[in-house]
């Protein structure tokens, strides 16, 4: 895998941007603020937070309901004040509350499992100047998606640095993605 660092939003989409004009298609990018151009250049495709959130809520109100449901109408019922044994505004405060309960569950455990987490290291950690990524910098990696680990040859890493030094790119380095179980 291949890493470039710019000094600029704008080198950096020119750099993407060449970069998938040539082909390649295992493209991220890190930066210290949001930059939207390269949401396209990028394939940045849209969350699931959203659908989770929603099939979590509905779960949730569906089981809330369900149980109130079965416990007041068939299996213990209690005439209280002559309403009828499943009466729906009695169960809006436990059905609305059990809704909030599995979406939030829903929504955190999404969150936490599409972004990979807790991962405690990175090797793109590991190069020098990268914590200025929350500041200002920003940085390319390039890798092939088709092979083990991300990995790019030789011929295809001097494609990439030639094309992207002219752009604005400060370094380019090499990087080997692989986790502890993946060395030889």
């Amino acid at each position: 895998m291949l890493v470039a660092e710019f000094e600029s939003p704008d080198a950096l989409v020119a750099g993407a941007e060449h970069l998938r004009s040539l082909g390649f298609v295992g493209l991220d990018a890190y930066t210290p603020f949001p930059v939207p151009e390269l949401d396209d250049i990028l394939g940045v495709r849209r969350s699931r937070v959203p659908k989770a959130v929603f099939l979590g809520g509905a779960a949730g109100a569906t089981l809330a309901y369900s149980i109130l449901s079965w416990t007041n109408a068939v299996d213990y019922p209690l005439n209280v004040g002559g309403r009828p044994y499943n009466s729906l505004p009695a169960h809006v405060p436990i059905v609305f509350e059990t809704l909030v309960l599995f979406a939030s569950f829903a929504s955190f455990i999404t969150v936490l499992v599409s972004s990979r987490m807790p991962r405690l290291h990175d090797p793109i950690f590991d190069i020098a100047g990268f914590e200025r990524t929350t500041i200002d910098r920003f940085w390319l990696t390039v890798g092939d998606p088709r092979r083990a680990a991300g990995s790019i040859d030789d011929e295809q890493a001097d494609r990439v640095r030639s094309a992207l030094v002219p752009l604005g790119a400060l370094t380019v380095r090499a990087i080997s993605r692989r986790t502890p179980s993946e060395a030889p």
